[in-house]
């Protein structure tokens, strides 16, 4: 009998443990919860709150059943406690990863008690004993479940089970104390060990203080009624005897006891007689209510017979189907194990499909990355941009990246960040073969490594050459063709950062980096010929300004000359005069008369020699110093053109001038520069083949700039000429020496120097009209 009741009370749990659990995976208002309040911890940055959070989803998913979910929310768990090196959050998702882990993958048993054994040590070394107790149950609950597989088990069970329990009793966890000392009554049961059941299965109910329903009472019940049984076979006439003394004395009690609830039971009948007098009452409202629910039958009865020949009729079509399903069943074994077949494909192709997915956006990226930083001339930007696009594809606290250069013999650091911290690398020679970046440019091939460890049982290099602030990194040489020209080196702070598919991304991202090495180095060598073209341009413009200069002096100098030999003449003849006694009043006056006239003309052409002196130094001092002053623009202007005469002079070229007078703060060699090279366009090719040109400057104060409009009636220019007109090194006069960086020149000076602005207006046969609008201070 007992044996039947044992049995029904396991059903009972059994259909109440499965009821529970399904309708916890139904509906978990506290998963919903836990997942609002993770993607608040996401967004806060809250990393300890978010992988705590995490960790209770862990272990939500567990008691559901849903073991995927619970090995996914553990494992990020892990990841994100490991990184803050929170031991207590470590601890728990080891924990809540071995419970599933070996559910889901038999095949990582030895992973799965490692993972406990790290949870025991790490837990044991903490001062939060309550942590041990949680990892040793388990730790047991885990072996006890596999039990199965070795008896064996079962002695690790009931091992890590007694240690929980001392420690909860230590505690005084009674909830918890009873939960465990009732794992233990079930697991000595298993065993055999029918004393320590009982042992157990008692400190189980004491420590709760209550007769519970729970798996410890069912094991007492049974082990008591096995018992029984024994003692009934050796002792049964003697227990026989007693049975029936004690039965008189419970009957006897029996009836005292009855005796005294039949008194009790009196005195509720009378309250309950009072009771009844209000049930009466309401009574009479619930017939009304019956009346109105009796109506309700009568349609319901009505549906149900409608529904009851539809029955019939189902039931009808139910045993055709089930004679069909006679013949379906044999198929259905064949079509079980083709399912069987086809599913283990298919979970191969999704494998596989995953796989080409992540291979074609790592290479749609890497095509992202490679179109960036090879677009870029700026090395700086370069590898900035580099370092970043890496840290979005793999774990990275530091990149550096190294020129060799031959015939030093090492290797030159161009750029190290460690962090977001740039440092500054002393070059590293080759002959240092203990060095990774070294042994990578002598070996043209790439390095993986995974910790400092590795770093010396691997590749034998030295602990010195390594920074310790590292665990793992990945070394990968530049290659131009078959040359190395460097190498580029990315680290992480964590263990076994890396892996195969980490190194292919690099590999693809080094070609990328050598291509915009090259990129930025032709770059340079350009720039570098384009400000040496650039300079020969200016010195050539201040060479003519020298010449024009030059040949305006000589004429006011030779008049002074000229001046200065007749006063010398006219000095020597009154000398001889007086000398001879023969000199007159009228010779005196003469002389006089005739050197005021000579300092007359001298006065005023060596003043024009020095006004042409200081407008030549003014015009190529501004050309040469490029410093911001304040100015009158139309003197200076003027000045400018009176310093390209010579170019002018014997042409029929005419210069109208249309000035204002405004004073301006900028750069005044801007201006000259501007001015020189238009008139010398014009002159070379405005008015090539034509016997006459008019070149008008006009200049206006317009609010806060200054409106430059240079003209000329030449030749102008056509649409394709226009269109590449301020491209340098860009001529139409390339046979006869002309350099393309004129009108490159004027681009630069009036947008970027002098922060204006430029527009063109030209026709074929009709000239040019250059219009610039040019702030009043720079």
């Amino acid at each position: 009998m007992k044996k039947n009741i044992l049995q029904k009370y396991s059903l009972f749990l059994l259909l109440f443990c499965f009821t529970f659990q399904f309708a916890h995976a139904q509906c978990n208002p506290k998963i919903d919860s836990l997942l609002t309040i993770y993607s608040k911890h996401v967004k806060e940055n809250a990393v300890r709150k978010e992988t705590q959070v995490l960790n209770e989803l862990a272990r939500e998913y567990i008691l559901i059943g849903q073991k995927e979910e619970a090995l996914d929310y553990g494992s990020q768990a892990l990841s994100l406690a490991e990184k803050i090196k929170d031991t207590r959050q470590i601890v728990f998702a080891l924990r809540n990863i071995g419970l599933v882990q070996y559910k889901l993958d038999p095949q990582k048993f030895e992973n799965t008690v490692s993972l406990f054994k790290k949870a025991i040590n790490l837990s044991e070394k903490s001062a939060e004993k309550l942590d041990y107790a949680h990892v040793c149950a388990d730790y047991a609950r885990f072996y006890y479940e596999i039990k199965y597989i070795k008896e064996a088990y079962l002695d690790s069970a009931s091992k890590y089970y007694n240690i929980t329990y001392a420690i909860y009793k230590g505690l005084n966890q009674k909830n918890k104390l009873s939960a465990t000392a009732e794992a233990l009554a079930e697991v000595y049961f298993e065993k055999g060990d029918q004393d320590k059941a009982l042992e157990y299965s008692d400190k189980s109910l004491e420590a709760l203080d209550v007769a519970s329903f729970s798996k410890a009472s069912i094991i007492k019940r049974s082990l008591d009624a096995k018992i029984s049984a024994d003692a009934g076979f050796r002792y049964v006439s003697i227990f026989a005897l007693i049975l029936m003394v004690v039965f008189i004395a419970v009957l006897i009690r029996s009836f005292l006891i009855a005796k005294t609830h039949s008194q009790e039971l009196q005195g509720q009948k009378d309250e309950l007689s009072k009771t009844n007098k209000e049930i009466e009452i309401q009574k009479n409202e619930l017939e009304e209510k019956n009346i109105r629910i009796k109506r309700s039958f009568q349609e319901l009865e009505d549906k149900t017979k409608k529904i009851e020949a539809q029955n019939r009729e189902i039931e009808i079509q139910k045993e055709e189907l089930q004679i069909k399903g006679n013949e379906l069943l044999e198929k259905n074994e064949e079509l079980l194990q083709q399912q069987e077949e086809i599913k283990t494909q298919r979970d191969n192709l999704g494998i596989k499909t995953e796989e080409l997915e992540k291979s074609y956006e790592t290479i749609t990226i890497l095509s992202k990355i490679g179109q960036s930083i090879t677009s870029s001339l700026k090395l700086e930007e370069v590898f900035v941009s580099l370092y970043h696009y890496i840290k979005e594809l793999m774990h990275a606290d530091g990149i550096a990246v190294a020129e060799y250069e031959i015939e030093d013999n090492h290797l030159a650091y161009k750029f190290v960040l460690e962090g977001e911290n740039k440092k500054n690398y002393a070059p590293l020679s080759l002959k240092n073969q203990k060095h990774p970046a070294t042994w990578c440019i002598k070996n043209a091939i790439p390095i993986t490594i995974q910790s400092q460890q590795d770093l010396i049982a691997r590749y034998e290099f030295t602990e010195d050459n390594w920074n310790s602030d590292f665990q793992s990194g990945i070394y990968m040489p530049l290659l131009s063709a078959t040359k190395v020209i460097g190498i580029i080196a990315i680290f992480s702070k964590d263990k076994y950062a890396y892996t195969p598919q980490h190194l292919e991304m690099i590999k693809t991202l080094s070609a990328y980096t050598t291509i915009a090495l090259k990129n930025a180095e032709t770059y340079e060598i350009l720039n570098a010929a384009q400000q040496q073209l650039i300079e020969s341009e200016k010195m050539a413009a201040l060479g003519n300004l020298v010449a024009g200069v030059a040949h305006e002096i000589n004429t006011p100098v030779g008049i002074c000359v000229t001046a200065a030999s007749r006063l010398d003449s006219k000095t020597k003849e009154l000398n001889n005069l007086m000398e001879s006694g023969q000199m007159k009043k009228k010779d005196l006056s003469d002389f006089i008369a005739t050197s005021q006239e000579g300092m007359k003309i001298l006065l005023t052409n060596l003043q024009r020699a020095a006004d042409l002196v200081q407008g030549f130094k003014r015009v190529a001092v501004e050309q040469s110093i490029e410093t911001k002053r304040t100015f009158e623009l139309k003197k200076y202007l003027e000045e400018t053109i009176m310093s390209l005469r010579p170019e002018l002079k014997n042409k029929p070229y005419q210069i109208e001038l249309d000035l204002e007078d405004i004073q301006i703060n900028s750069f005044a060699g801007g201006f000259s520069q501007i001015l020189t090279n238009l008139i010398m366009n014009s002159i070379i090719h405005g008015f090539k083949g034509r016997e006459n040109g008019i070149i008008k400057i006009e200049t206006k104060q317009k609010n806060k700039s200054v409106i430059f409009v240079y003209s000329d009636n030449g030749n102008g220019m056509t649409p394709e000429v226009q269109a590449k007109i301020y491209e340098p090194f860009f001529t139409t006069n390339r046979e006869n020496g002309g350099s393309g960086l004129g009108m490159n020149i004027v681009y630069n000076l009036a947008v970027q120097k002098l922060g204006g602005k430029l527009t063109l207006e030209s026709e074929e046969n009709k000239g040019v009209r250059f219009t610039f609008e040019i702030p009043l201070g720079v």
